[in-house]
């Protein structure tokens, strides 16, 4: 009884989370609870679930320590549980201003779609997201204009990541470089690790909506995500195939992975105090990485770039 309390607690903790435009980092179970880690793109924040329904915000002083204080208020918890139902009508964007290119067909399914930003990036985080869509939102996000991230420009694609977090439910997982460092070395697999996160938001999401299908962009052997999604408890028709982001649900995820990425790169490019390019080996991604070695030290590489591309021997070979 005690755990269906907590399971219920996190779930909501999760949504309010979500709400906010927040990342869940880290989670692990505790004695009597469990933690989450929680960013906002300044600092981490530990917070402690117990099944007696206490919550401990933890960590150093900051906005968003007190803003997640807010979360041991009734009221405010009261209007995160029904978030998830919550539609707010879609701002219009302007068709003008994004790249040309053929929308995704509406399929009036509900679905849960899934994508990742910056697996092919050597600066920046990788960040998986997965978006629920029934019949009403696939209608509200296509007149936004939502297609495959790779065909806005930046500017809209933030716009447009804002709309389809107010209209959907969704989880994003982002890794930042240092975490995602850490990450790689545990499981020496690039595939196996996008498993692993797609199935962890896939399996949120449908926590949160109870939907019984999800699309994935198809990155290597269907049996990775399959198995990782076993061992979340989730069980759903999983649907992985090339050139997912055709459908309505993975562009959306695209998006919101997309614009993450965008975000958590240009916050660290001010860190590291050199801006820091998209892409994985031309020679100016090469030349910042060696400025900041040389003015930094390769422990500071480790903070902004992932360190297993071929582009940090290049870099080293200064």
């Amino acid at each position: 009884m005690a755990g269906d309390k907590l399971s219920a607690q996190v779930q909501r903790f999760r949504q309010f989370v979500a709400r906010q435009g927040w990342t869940i980092t880290n989670e692990k179970e505790i004695a009597y609870g469990h933690q989450l880690t929680i960013t906002d793109g300044q600092s981490s924040v530990p917070v402690a679930l117990y099944a007696t329904g206490k919550t401990l915000v933890q960590g150093k002083a900051s906005t968003l320590q007190t803003a997640l204080k807010v979360w041991d208020q009734p009221p405010l918890q009261a209007e995160v549980t029904s978030s998830i139902s919550e539609k707010v009508p879609p701002t219009p964007s302007n068709p003008a201003t994004i790249k040309k290119a053929i929308l995704p067909q509406a399929t009036g399914q509900a679905r849960i779609g899934s994508d990742e930003s910056g697996k092919g990036d050597f600066y920046g985080p990788l960040v998986v997201a997965a978006v629920y869509v029934d019949h009403t939102s696939e209608q509200q996000l296509l007149q936004l204009g939502v297609r495959d991230s790779k065909k806005l420009t930046d500017k809209n694609m933030l716009t447009i990541a804002g709309e389809i977090r107010r209209l959907c439910p969704y989880h994003l997982l982002c890794y930042l470089p240092e975490a995602y460092n850490q990450r790689y070395q545990q499981v020496s697999n690039l595939n196996q690790l996008l498993a692993l996160a797609h199935a962890e938001v896939i399996a949120v999401v449908a926590r949160q909506t109870t939907c019984q299908r999800a699309i994935v962009d198809q990155f290597g052997d269907e049996a990775l995500v399959r198995r990782a999604l076993e061992k979340t408890g989730c069980v759903l028709q999983l649907e992985q195939r090339y050139r997912a982001e055709e459908d309505t649900a993975v562009a959306a995820a695209s998006i919101i992975a997309r614009a993450e990425f965008v975000r958590q790169l240009g916050r660290l490019s001010k860190d590291v105090g050199v801006d820091l390019p998209k892409g994985a080996s031309n020679p100016e991604i090469i030349n910042r990485g060696r400025l900041i070695v040389q003015n930094k030290g390769e422990e500071e590489l480790r903070k902004v770039a992932k360190l297993h591309f071929k582009t940090t021997a290049i870099i080293q070979q200064q």
